[in-house]
């Protein structure tokens, strides 16, 4: 007999400690941490209390008990009354937890606003920084023609050391095609082709097309895309390999030295 009520004690006692663990949870979602939830869930149970009942039933050490107590006294759900030389603390009723919360969330909205006051600021400030820097490589005949079918999306690219090896890689066909594409999306192309370069894809001049002819001793060996602040290197021999690198300030580098290049051929 003794033993089965040992075990119901135990059982009891697992049951109390699991809703008291769920109260405890609750009460956090007030936005309470969980040591002040333990002191003001304990307060609660016992209406008002003193610190040292408050260390017994909570079982912490007693500089966390009156901490915590501090914090809930700040937050208006307890407050204190002087017993001759001690104080007694005590829980306030339902509706200080509404006046909590109505605090808590004008606090939360004033935040915000001034959140959103600083957003001006904070983008103005990041634009003075440089972008991130993205690079990604590409290999074999695929990966080359995934990179130049990107230039298919822009309105506007420019292509320093347009070569045969580019026509040998990837074929008439899909030059062709490609140009078939830019036309149709009415996308200018501004090329700047190596002077020993012999035109099989029907390569002309037009409104959409700017072309010029690289000096001899200008001829490129690795050819540049460049678009949307966005630079591609590009080199045929051997296995074909492409780096894109996403980045304005590199985009606006080449872009530059495409300028000076044009102003060079004819």
């Amino acid at each position: 007999m003794s033993v089965a009520l040992y075990y119901d004690s135990k059982y009891i006692n697992e049951k109390r400690s699991i809703i008291c663990e769920m109260d405890i949870a609750q009460i956090q979602t007030l936005g309470l941490n969980k040591n002040e939830a333990k002191v003001y869930l304990a307060l609660l149970q016992k209406k008002q209390a003193y610190a040292a009942e408050l260390v017994r039933s909570v079982g912490v050490h007693r500089n966390i008990i009156y901490d915590n107590l501090e914090k809930l006294i700040e937050k208006g759900l307890v407050s204190t009354i002087v017993d001759g030389t001690k104080r007694v603390f005590v829980a306030q009723d339902a509706s200080a937890v509404g006046d909590y919360l109505d605090a808590k969330n004008a606090a939360v909205e004033k935040e915000t606003q001034t959140a959103k006051k600083l957003l001006p600021q904070i983008t103005a400030l990041l634009g003075t920084h440089s972008q991130q820097q993205n690079v990604t490589v590409f290999r074999g005949v695929k990966g080359i023609k995934k990179v130049c079918n990107m230039l298919l999306d822009s309105k506007e690219f420019w292509v320093i050391g347009v070569s045969n090896a580019s026509v040998r890689v990837l074929g008439e066909t899909y030059w062709r095609n490609f140009n078939i594409k830019c036309k149709d999306a009415k996308i200018y192309q501004h090329l700047l082709y190596n002077a020993d370069f012999k035109d099989t894809v029907s390569l002309k001049s037009t409104k959409l097309n700017l072309l010029r002819k690289l000096p001899q001793e200008l001829i490129q060996v690795t050819e540049i895309m460049c678009y949307k602040n966005t630079a591609i290197l590009a080199v045929y021999s051997g296995e074909p390999i492409a780096v894109v690198i996403e980045d304005k300030q590199v985009f606006e580098s080449f872009r530059k030295q495409f300028e000076f290049l044009w102003k060079l051929s004819k």
